[in-house]
């Protein structure tokens, strides 16, 4: 543990300072509202990799102000969705069941790659969760690109999976859906949520269209409302931990504030299936960008 408070007391306090910094937040902030106005998922896969490429704040300060910066947003984004009844209540209080341990779960594994895997060294740690950042932004862009339609009729995957006991799903029509499998699902996509600050929403989708079986309406609500629950979660484990700098999160919250409407104005005017190749496109860009990146730092450490 001495090594895990080495790394996060390391240059904290200078790389969250300066009225620069605060406005190059702002800015990113900006980024990510166009992102989630636009497109319709949250930003925090790549604000992440952004505070602590290009501002060099570390990313456990980085992941956890993220996490707290996706609880302003998702509430934000939820209220719209329940008034128009596009959240199922019962999908959002299971799943949330698995994500919010995941989420905890999450921060523990992180702090065992600082701890074992980085050996205490944050440049180390950098480096992996660069390397962990690229393979996550890849995996993004090819499930946004894929656009996956809602599901067909006949059984979902989750009422044909044979692991009792069994839950309705009234919101949805669904019936019989496989309570372990739902727990898990959540499970898995909390833990994800813990390690790299953000919200899942990128993934609950897909999952709750071609895995639940939800409408592509009561995907995106229910996602938000499941993304809310672990993120508090999460951010109350780092924030107890000292990974959260508030100074942060309202930073991004006032730029994405502003840049949600903008990406909501932009969304009115393209074509949805221009909107979902253009947005892998931007994460693959970024993913080759954070590629080089890392190659970079990783040859200047190598050189003698």
């Amino acid at each position: 543990m001495d090594a895990l408070m080495d790394v996060l007391n390391l240059h904290v306090q200078a790389d969250l300072a300066g009225p620069m910094l605060w406005v190059s937040l702002v800015f990113i902030g900006l980024g990510v509202g166009v992102l989630t106005g636009l497109f319709g998922v949250g930003g925090g896969f790549l604000a992440v990799p952004a505070m602590n490429i290009l501002l060099g704040i570390p990313y456990e300060i980085a992941i956890g102000s993220s996490l707290n910066f996706i609880v302003g947003t998702s509430i934000a984004g939820l209220g719209k969705h329940i008034r128009a009844k596009h959240v199922e209540g019962k999908t959002v209080f299971v799943l949330a069941i698995g994500s919010m341990v995941g989420a905890v779960l999450g921060d523990m594994l992180q702090d065992v790659m600082i701890v074992h895997l980085a050996r205490g060294d944050e440049v180390t740690f950098d480096n992996i969760m660069t390397g962990l950042f690229i393979v996550l932004l890849l995996l993004t862009a090819w499930v946004v690109f894929a656009g996956p339609k809602e599901h067909h009729t006949g059984l979902s995957p989750m009422q044909r999976l044979g692991v009792g006991p069994r839950v309705d799903l009234p919101g949805a029509g669904l019936l019989g859906v496989s309570l372990p499998g739902m727990i898990l699902t959540g499970l898995g996509v909390g833990v994800v949520t813990g390690i790299f600050g953000i919200g899942g929403g990128v993934l609950f989708v897909p999952i709750l269209l071609l895995l639940v079986g939800l409408s592509a309406h009561q995907a995106v609500g229910t996602s938000l409302g499941v993304v809310l629950l672990a993120s508090i979660a999460g951010t109350i484990k780092k924030g107890y931990a000292g990974k959260v700098s508030l100074s942060v999160a309202m930073a991004l919250l006032l730029g994405s504030a502003i840049g949600v409407q903008l990406g909501a104005w932009l969304c009115v005017k393209l074509h949805a299936n221009k909107l979902r190749r253009a947005f892998a496109g931007i994460v693959l860009i970024s993913a080759m960008l954070m590629a080089a990146s890392l190659a970079k730092d990783l040859i200047t450490q190598s050189s003698p």
